[in-house]
C-alpha cells in the first residue's frame, strides 16, 4: 500500500512539473505583407507563443518540438525539448559543467576532432527575462565535420533545451535564424472572450 502511494505522489509530481507541454497550437499572422505562423503550447494555466524560423517545419509532442529546416540544408535537425526538474538549478558554474557534460554526452558515438567552438552565457534571454547557456562544438563523423549548438534555460521545475545540428557550412546560417526565433519564446494568460450582447441581456 506504502509503494503504491509512494507511486501516485510520485507520478503526480512529474506531472505536476512536466506541465509544459510541447504538442503544438499553430495560427498565422501577417507581419509586414509575410505570412508567419506562430505555435501555442498549454502550460498549466498559462500558454506559451513561439514563432519559427520562416520555412521551418514543426512536428511536436508533450517533451518535444521537432524542427526541420528547408531541404537545401541536408542532414540539419533542430529540436526544443523540456525536461522537468527536480528542484531549482540556477546557472551558475556548478550547473554549467553539469550541463556541459551532458550535452558532450550527447554527442554521436564515434565522434572525432571533438572542438568547443564558443560557450555564451545569456547570449539569448527566453522570455525576455531568463537566463541561459549556450554550448556550440564541432566534429567529425564518418569524414564530415558537423557543428552542434544547445541553448539550456532553467525555470524552477523545467529544463529548456533549444538544440540544432547541421554541417559545418550551413550551421551559421541556420543558426542565426533559430537564435532570432528564439526570442519570440514567451508565456502569456490566456485570453478572455468578452460576453456576447445576448449573453449580458441575459444575465444583468
Amino acid at each position: 500500500m506504502r509503494a503504491l502511494l509512494l507511486l501516485i505522489l510520485l507520478a503526480f509530481g512529474t506531472s505536476t512539473r512536466a506541465a509544459l507541454s510541447l504538442a503544438p497550437t499553430p495560427s498565422e499572422y501577417l507581419g509586414e505583407g509575410i505570412k508567419y505562423t506562430r505555435l501555442m503550447f498549454k502550460d498549466d494555466k498559462r500558454q506559451v507563443t513561439y514563432v519559427p524560423p520562416s520555412l521551418w517545419s514543426y512536428r511536436g509532442s508533450a517533451a518535444q518540438l521537432q524542427l526541420t529546416p528547408p531541404e537545401n540544408f541536408k542532414r540539419a535537425t533542430a529540436a526544443i525539448e523540456a525536461t522537468p526538474l527536480t528542484a531549482p538549478q540556477p546557472l551558475d558554474e556548478k550547473t554549467i559543467q553539469l550541463v556541459r557534460q551532458t550535452f558532450l554526452s550527447s554527442l554521436p558515438p564515434g565522434s572525432q576532432d571533438v572542438k568547443v567552438l564558443a560557450e555564451d552565457q545569456n547570449s539569448v534571454l527566453i522570455d525576455g527575462k531568463i537566463e541561459t547557456y549556450e554550448i556550440s562544438v564541432s566534429y567529425q563523423v564518418y569524414g564530415e565535420t558537423f557543428v552542434r549548438s544547445t541553448l539550456f534555460a532553467n525555470l524552477p521545475d523545467l529544463q529548456l533545451r533549444f538544440k540544432l545540428t547541421a554541417s559545418a557550412k550551413d550551421f551559421d546560417a541556420l543558426h542565426r535564424a533559430f537564435r532570432a526565433s528564439m526570442v519570440s519564446w514567451q508565456w502569456t494568460k490566456p485570453e478572455t472572450k468578452a460576453p456576447s450582447a445576448a449573453m449580458a441581456k441575459a444575465n444583468p
